[in-house]
């Protein structure tokens, strides 16, 4: 159910996951002097959680009948979230060491996870409301 404001946030968490699998996370140059990118597709267990992040965030809009369901789901991708971005630092710390890269620059599919989370919030809370709201109604029959 699309008209839902928690469908509008979750899918603009679904969109933030599928830009964080399409553009580079982190790029510096070596110590060669050759630029050198880190995606997250550079990475089996980034690729694996931004995939289930993006593939949970979105299956969940049609939850809308078990918000028992929806709230669990947003729940694990939240904490899917969080070790996306512990991975995330640590994957590209060890990719600097690597190429011995002493300055570089995060880019913006670093901080879209912190989007994501905010988004799954701000569904969860939609959740809530629609909960209050149905438990009034059925208080006042």
């Amino acid at each position: 159910m699309i008209q839902r404001i928690q469908s509008l946030w979750l899918l603009l968490s679904t969109t933030c996951a599928a830009i964080t699998w399409i553009v580079p996370t982190f790029a510096g140059a070596a110590s060669d002097g050759n630029m050198k990118i880190f995606s997250v597709r550079e990475s089996i267990v980034l690729l694996f959680l931004i995939a289930f992040i993006a593939a949970s965030s979105f299956v969940n809009i049609f939850f809308f009948q078990n918000r028992k369901r929806q709230k669990m789901v947003i729940g694990a991708t939240i904490l899917a979230t969080i070790g996306f971005i512990i991975a995330q630092f640590l994957i590209v710390k060890g990719f600097k060491t690597n190429f011995q890269i002493s300055q570089g620059n995060w880019e913006i599919s670093a901080i879209l996870p912190i989007f994501i989370i905010l988004f799954q919030v701000f569904a969860f809370v939609g959740i809530r409301k629609d909960e209050k709201l149905l438990s009034s109604a059925d208080r006042l029959r």
